[in-house]
């Protein structure tokens, strides 16, 4: 934790939602970074009301420069549509404080 800032520095894949860069049962280390960010970034966050973080690539930034407010919405790769249908009811974006990291992959290439 000390050394990648985040509070769950390795996640393991668990669905195909991210076929095919990433397969059921790859690690993804995880990082946290000052930097913004940015489309095509992989990140894990949680959503209120599920118990397993998600890992989605980000498809869409907006950041509003006069208040800092960011709204980030990430879609799965094997998915039709983004990831709203996930959210809290009336939660329309993913905010910042919800990701608890960006990832950095290692495939098991055992199976």
């Amino acid at each position: 934790m000390c050394l990648t800032g985040s509070e769950s520095p390795v996640v393991v894949v668990l669905s195909g939602s991210m076929e095919p860069g990433f397969k059921r049962g790859d690690i993804l280390f995880l990082h946290m970074s000052k930097a913004p960010v940015r489309i095509g970034e992989i990140v894990v966050y949680n959503v209120e009301g599920r118990p397993v973080p998600i890992v989605h690539r980000v498809i869409e930034v907006h950041e509003e420069e006069n208040n800092g407010n960011v709204d980030i919405l990430p879609k799965g790769d094997a998915n039709p549509l983004d990831d709203r249908s996930l959210y809290a009811n009336g939660q329309h974006w993913l905010k910042p404080q919800q990701i608890i990291g960006r990832a950095v992959a290692l495939r098991d290439n055992s199976g």
